[in-house]
């Protein structure tokens, strides 16, 4: 088997050809052209989100730039599921890639005149889009609408080139993260050589390591002389991708500077809380008074990770399409949409009732139908099926847990 011989795919919209050694393999940077077929949910939302983000900012037209697009699958899709793209810039450093690309664009009978298709590394492509009208090279269009980028690890080296490439009010970054790892608190010491902040290996390690890299593209964009709004930020299948709206308003700025805190955590009671300023952390836990098993990780961002209205939109297009994966879409927008308003942490259950010594695992939405009888708010999380979210104090929720335990031992007894 040669590196020449294809396989034909299909996907939604899409017809692409893969490298017939690539197929069904472990994904990594030893595949001829890589191609994740996990992440076609990474995929669908993409599409999804930049038809909210049309409907939302009035966006009629639009250019974008796909930075790292692999076989080319992402950027023929977007060509044919958004007949208003006017310009899309289709660009990999393999190339084996862009040569699998054009063979991708012809296979799926695309306007070649919407397509650029380019071997370049990305921030160097960027590079052209920073002063349009003085760049030497052949690119001649205004700062990029929708830029995405989906690299192999971590994003950190491109954000910087991206948002001086991007329009600076209103436009969409697409970002994604494999190095979870990192992002996770595994590997600390890399997180805070590469984000420039400490991470935590919690229950909760996902919604971590998603303010962990929101928290990051922010402070990029404040040097860039920009902010950001997450629209939505979600993690799947080992990835984390994040959209985010550039603003450019110093007052809206400045506003944003509220959203940058820490997230205090006690390793022996499991009290978790959000601070603003690292010098309001306490040097023992509030709740079990022990100070060797306190830690922290931040600086993070400690506000909303998504748009309700934006999720809204996502959710009403998301009824409309025959994607396969429109039911899991479905449910991870639901639940992202109940953590807006919600305390920047969870719980899993599972955690709770190993600490607790339980004999029997309560279902999550009689946990969430309890803690709300006490007075507290309380919700599902799409970081973790088997966890909530939920204002309430550690010893409440334990005492929840403990009611609905006796609660199901007395059932048993009566039955």
């Amino acid at each position: 088997m040669t590196k020449s011989t294809l396989i034909k795919r299909k996907e939604a919209s899409a017809e692409f050809f893969i490298y017939a050694q690539d197929s069904n393999r472990i994904p990594s940077k030893a595949m001829n052209v890589f191609y994740n077929e996990k992440m076609i949910l990474n995929r669908d939302i993409t599409s999804l989100a930049i038809s909210a983000y049309k409907k939302l900012y009035d966006i009629t037209t639009f250019d974008f730039i796909d930075s790292m697009a692999a076989s080319g699958i992402a950027s023929i899709r977007l060509l044919k599921e958004h007949k208003d793209l006017v310009r899309i810039y289709i660009n990999d450093i393999n190339p084996l890639a862009v040569d699998l690309i054009k063979k991708n664009l012809r296979l799926n009978a695309i306007d070649s005149s919407k397509v650029q298709v380019s071997q370049k590394d990305a921030n160097s492509l960027f590079s052209e889009f920073c002063n349009p009208n003085q760049s030497h090279s052949n690119i001649s269009v205004k700062r990029a609408d929708i830029i995405s980028i989906d690299p192999f690890g971590t994003p950190n080296t491109f954000i910087d080139m991206a948002f001086k490439a991007i329009r600076k009010k209103n436009g969409l970054l697409c970002i994604t993260a494999t190095d979870t790892a990192v992002l996770f608190g595994v590997k600390p010491n890399v997180c805070i050589r590469k984000y420039m902040s400490k991470p935590l290996h919690t229950e909760y390690c996902k919604e971590i390591g998603a303010r962990i890299l929101v928290y990051f593209i922010s402070r990029i964009a404040n040097i860039n002389n920009l902010g950001v709004i997450p629209l939505l930020s979600f993690y799947s299948n080992h990835f984390l991708r994040v959209f985010l709206l550039t603003i450019k308003r110093k007052k809206d700025i400045i506003q944003n500077f509220s959203n940058y805190g820490y997230i205090l955590h006690c390793t022996a009671c499991g009290y978790r809380s959000q601070f603003s300023n690292i010098l309001q952390l306490p040097e023992s836990c509030p709740t079990c008074k022990k100070s060797n098993k306190i830690t922290f990780s931040g600086p993070l961002w400690i506000g909303e990770l998504h748009q309700g209205s934006f999720l809204n939109h996502i959710l009403s297009l998301n009824n409309q399409n025959d994607y396969l994966n429109r039911k899991v879409i479905d449910k991870k927008i639901s639940y992202a949409l109940e953590e807006i308003q919600m305390p920047p942490f969870y719980y899993n259950i599972h955690s709770v009732c190993q600490e607790l010594k339980l004999p029997v695992v309560p279902r999550v939405n009689d946990v969430l139908i309890d803690i709300k009888k006490r007075g507290f708010t309380a919700s599902r999380t799409h970081f973790d099926n088997l966890a909530i979210k939920t204002n309430a104090p550690y010893l409440d929720i334990k005492k929840t847990f403990l009611h609905l335990t006796k609660n199901n031992e007395s059932g048993c007894n009566n039955g």
